[in-house]
């Protein structure tokens, strides 16, 4: 629950207030479903940013462990349990309505794919809750350190986390640079701004 929380609170705060552009031709997302409760649930397909766009939100069935959907704007969209409370057993997952079909895998720790863009956001999503760890262990460290009265070493511990934090900044610029003027460029643009 905290790495579901963790990753929409990263994302929530990095919504970008882009217009959607129509695609070049049609995202095709195939999804799979690792909980067998989910069986004839819905999924919910929508824009990172339902606040500045006029492409709504979609749902789909789950048959058979699968779901599958098209999308034809050129944004970032979260993918998700419909049901809000289910959250705890599927983790959301975010993807980019580029053309090509995209796989997403959603469960626990969801994973997606197929698209040069997507296959970005998802090396972006591992390296971001793998900073967030890290990070977060040393901000840990360095607050045990400052309870013991410690404050060179917490001091030491608090330049490590700043250090951790430029590099997934650095990380981040470059996969932004990687991929270009869109939707993922913007929104991972706001990791180094």
């Amino acid at each position: 629950m905290k790495k579901v929380l963790l990753f929409w609170a990263v994302a929530a705060m990095t919504i970008v207030g882009c217009q959607p552009q129509k695609s070049t031709g049609s995202c095709r997302v195939y999804g799979s479903v690792s909980d067998s409760s989910m069986e004839g649930r819905r999924i919910v397909i929508e824009p990172l940013d339902m606040s500045t766009t006029t492409v709504k939100s979609d749902t789909v069935e789950i048959k058979n462990g699968k779901f599958e959907i098209a999308l034809d704007s050129l944004l970032i969209y979260k993918v998700m349990p419909a049901e809000g409370t289910l959250y705890g057993t599927l983790q959301p997952i975010i993807i980019v309505g580029e053309p090509g079909n995209v796989w997403v895998s959603l469960g626990p720790d969801s994973h997606s794919g197929g698209t040069a863009q997507n296959d970005t956001i998802e090396h972006w999503k591992v390296l971001t809750e793998a900073h967030t760890r890290a990070y977060n262990q040393v901000l840990v460290k360095a607050s045990q350190m400052a309870a013991k009265g410690d404050s060179v070493q917490a001091a030491a511990l608090h330049k490590e986390a700043d250090s951790l934090h430029t590099i997934y900044s650095e990380k981040t610029h470059h996969m932004a640079e990687g991929v270009g003027k869109g939707p993922l460029y913007d929104f991972l643009s706001r990791f180094f701004h």
